[in-house]
């Protein structure tokens, strides 16, 4: 039997197959990066910010497009508060 590591998608789509033993087949962790960013930036609507509407939609602090945004809990930072925080400690507008 060969052992294979799958690298899967939302709904157990397979995205890439590796099959091998030891050093030959099997994936790196660079491999492994590789292909979760491709399988990602084919899943999530939110991964290319140049998509005409995403840079509008958070600045309107609409974050519902954006993965993990809209179900922020109490005390979370504001996109406004975000954007701040980017400039790094001297130049924006966060606090500590």
């Amino acid at each position: 039997m060969i052992p294979h590591t799958l690298v899967l998608k939302p709904g157990l789509v397979i995205h890439s197959v590796y099959n091998g033993y030891w050093f030959w087949g099997r994936p790196s962790i660079d491999d492994l990066w590789r292909d979760l960013r491709a399988a990602s930036s084919e899943v999530r609507p939110d991964w290319d910010l140049s998509v005409p509407g995403l840079r509008e939609a958070w600045d309107a602090e609409d974050l519902s497009p954006f993965h993990g945004w809209n179900k922020r809990g109490a005390g979370s930072r504001t996109a406004e508060e975000s954007r701040g925080y980017a400039d790094g400690p001297s130049g924006g507008s966060a606090s500590s």
